[in-house]
């Protein structure tokens, strides 16, 4: 049942969702196209899996009749998730017998992605791979629709059941022994855990390659606590409309289990602690082959965990897809189908296609929403040869490229106030990988606060000074270039995880607030690639709250009152440091 923060919650994160959805018409028109299975599709629903531990969970199989009844073997790919998987058109389970319903109430770009209606939501559509010459294998998570077992987020467990769904896949009559995973978001995450070597379970070994598309790698960061600063609307979001209505048992059953619902974690558990540690998959051990996406325009939610997977897996053969789009549009696209296909066809399939000689980053440089200014081939993410420029925060809203004398104070109201500062580029300029913001702060106020949360945004302006927008996450589409923030208690960081431009905290203690104490903080900004022409500029946007809402997430603010004030010139060295990209 409800109780009433959940309500307030609920009605803060989904009103201005469903609001958008009722006044643009996608309520009832939703954005994408459906298209027919061709007949040759032998659909096999609810299959079972059964697993050691006595259980079994259910999967849909989708294969070639031709191919089945000439006896050929396939190599299969393979998804799992918690969102049941009989939530498709083709079985009129769908609102209306249409498309699953987030396309329904998430915007996407222009008339949105086109699919089968064999395909639930956010995994491989059965009609282009059963024509590339593999099977599809949509699996429910334990304890989620029809499988049984006992439902659990994120956990050993999920990944140990999903391991031996693989291994069982392999083994069937029609399979060569070889599978591939694919899928986005929760799909994408869940691969995390079952190619992790470091897990108890192991690697099944008909599992060969995995291509996950925008997914968490660490929940406490990317999901629940970015920049120590509490999500409040998204996990409660996420939980009504997608995860409660699949499981297979009571809400208190639930909890007994996973010790709370996905909006509580966070109160229950408010460090990094055991909790959140066995949630996390151990990138560092992953050494199958990978091609892995990771957006620009997924902030707060998908975009740092994907090149953070990218980066600490050890795989020989690892790809990084980047791109500025929505995910699914870019997921179901033409382009990413036949790569996703090539990729699997060397690895899965084993054919010598020579997708090992690729460039093992795809880079898209954005310059607008719409326009992209350059893809290219790059070999490491962060890119090679990156120059790393300070900006300091100076007099009348300027960032300069040496530190001011005089110390100065910049305040603004802790509820509604901002700072800006900007920067114009006197030539072209490419700035790709990861920014920083360090600043020194304060909290006024009477009584004095002994907290702050601090929100940051880069942005870009035109030759005329008008912002220039971008996509953004759940549907955004006029996003700044990049976002970050910090809850200055919690403000110490992690030493053995940071790096010079990307800070991680330690999220181990809170450090309050002294009257009148001034503080250093350093806050991450997410991964972005943008181009500035000559004479635009880049502007830095300083505030107590998210600069650009992006419902459904709704971040804490609650410890901000008074005035906060940043700090510059002086000892206070206020900077933003910039990745800046040379290339001719």
């Amino acid at each position: 049942m409800l109780d009433w923060t959940d309500i307030k919650r609920m009605a803060h994160a989904i009103a201005p969702v469903v609001g958008r959805a009722l006044k643009s018409g996608q309520l009832f028109r939703p954005q994408c196209a459906l298209t027919p299975p061709d007949e040759d599709i032998l659909c096999e629903y609810d299959v079972g899996v059964p697993l050691s531990d006595g259980t079994q969970v259910t999967v849909n199989v989708f294969r070639s009749k031709r191919a089945a009844a000439r006896g050929e073997q396939v190599p299969a790919v393979m998804c799992a998730h918690p969102y049941d998987n009989s939530l498709i058109p083709a079985l009129k389970k769908t609102p209306f017998g249409g498309p699953p319903k987030q396309y329904r109430m998430i915007p996407q770009e222009d008339r949105g992605p086109s699919f089968s209606a064999l395909t639930s939501w956010e995994s491989p559509d059965p009609q282009f791979w059963v024509e590339a010459g593999y099977a599809v294998v949509n699996m429910n998570m334990p304890g989620y629709a029809s499988s049984g077992g006992t439902p659990t987020l994120f956990s050993e467990s999920q990944s140990r059941a999903f391991a031996e769904a693989i291994e069982w896949v392999g083994e069937r009559e029609w399979c060569t022994g070889a599978v591939g995973l694919s899928g986005v978001s929760y799909l994408a995450i869940s691969q995390y855990g079952v190619a992790s070597r470091q897990s108890p379970h192991g690697v099944p070994s008909a599992l060969k390659a995995i291509c996950p598309w925008e997914g968490i790698s660490n929940f406490y960061q990317d999901m629940f606590f970015e920049g120590g600063v509490e999500e409040r609307g998204f996990p409660t979001f996420w939980w009504y409309t997608e995860v409660k209505p699949t499981i297979n048992c009571s809400e208190a059953e639930f909890i007994a289990t996973e010790g709370q619902l996905p909006q509580h974690m966070a109160a229950t558990h408010p460090y990094y602690d055991d909790y959140w540690r066995a949630k996390n998959p151990d990138l560092s051990s992953i050494d199958l082959p990978m091609l892995i996406c990771a957006s620009f325009s997924d902030q707060g939610l998908h975009t740092r965990g994907s090149f953070r997977a990218y980066r600490e897996a050890r795989s020989e053969h690892k790809y990084l897809y980047t791109h500025r789009r929505l995910k699914w549009d870019a997921y179901y696209s033409r382009e990413v189908l036949d790569l996703t296909r090539a990729f699997f066809d060397r690895f899965v399939k084993g054919e010598d296609n020579g997708f090992e000689k690729r460039p093992a980053v795809r880079l898209e440089v954005r310059s607008s929403r719409q326009a992209i200014h350059q893809v290219r081939g790059e070999s490491a993410w962060p890119l090679a040869g990156t120059t790393y420029e300070k900006r300091y925060l100076g007099h009348g809203g300027t960032l300069l490229g040496a530190p001011v004398a005089d110390a100065t104070e910049h305040v603004y109201d802790a509820r509604s106030g901002s700072l800006e500062f900007s920067l114009r580029f006197d030539e072209d300029t490419e700035i790709t990988g990861y920014m920083k913001l360090k600043l020194w702060v304060e909290a006024r106020g009477n009584p004095p606060p002994d907290d702050m949360a601090v929100f940051v945004a880069v942005d870009k302006l035109d030759e005329y000074g008008i912002p220039v927008r971008f996509f953004g996450a759940v549907g955004n589409h006029n996003d700044t270039v990049a976002r970050g923030l910090i809850q200055v208690s919690r403000r110490e960081l992690d030493e053995s995880m940071s790096t010079a431009y990307e800070p991680v905290l330690a999220n181990q203690r809170e450090q309050k607030l002294k009257p009148g104490e001034v503080v250093c903080v350093e806050i991450a900004i997410q991964p972005s690639s943008t181009f500035y022409r000559a004479g635009e500029r880049l502007q830095l946007i300083i505030a107590p709250r998210v600069i650009v809402p992006s419902y459904p997430f709704v971040k804490s603010t609650d410890c901000n009152r008074g005035t906060h004030v940043v700090h510059t010139g002086g000892k206070f060295d206020s900077h933003l440091l910039l990745p800046r990209i040379h290339r001719t």
